[in-house]
């Protein structure tokens, strides 16, 4: 089963975008329920791309699961060295992989007025999420959409 979802994983992958490196700076516990427990993390990093690299800065709703699933929302924003702004909003789904832990995978979409940019605006890229709670770090892979 695994190994079937693995592989249904690395269908959807498309070429590499780009990649962030980041650093939880605040978490909260917004609600704990039987069902879970729903946190919000902000992190900031750097997001390197072919097309873009700027300072990442994002927000994170994560619906943790007593099963080990979770969903997430995240609204996110690259600043670049020359001004340049883009959005990205986006969803998705994971579990945790260990005791502190956690892989998820999800889309994003990007918004920015930014000229030099203008090809990202309105594109979904795909997301891989590997993090550690425990030291707070994580990185992201971005990558566009391939057809399944």
């Amino acid at each position: 089963m695994q190994a079937q979802v693995e592989k249904e994983g690395e269908k959807r992958k498309g070429e590499l975008v780009g990649e962030v490196r980041a650093k939880l700076v605040t978490r909260t516990i917004k609600e704990i329920t039987p069902f879970g427990v729903k946190t919000e993390v902000n992190g900031e990093g750097l997001f390197s791309g072919n097309k873009l690299t700027g300072k990442h800065m994002e927000t994170v709703v994560m619906m943790q699961h007593v099963d080990g699933t979770l969903d997430w929302e995240n609204r996110t924003m690259v600043n670049t060295m020359e001004g340049e702004v883009e959005l990205f909003v986006g969803h998705g789904k994971g579990k945790a992989t260990g005791p502190t832990t956690i892989w998820g995978e999800g889309e994003v979409l990007c918004m920015t007025q930014a000229q030099r940019l203008a090809s990202l605006n309105g594109q979904r890229f795909a997301t891989e999420v590997t993090g550690d709670q425990a030291t707070g770090e994580y990185q992201v892979k971005v990558t566009s959409k391939s057809s399944m």
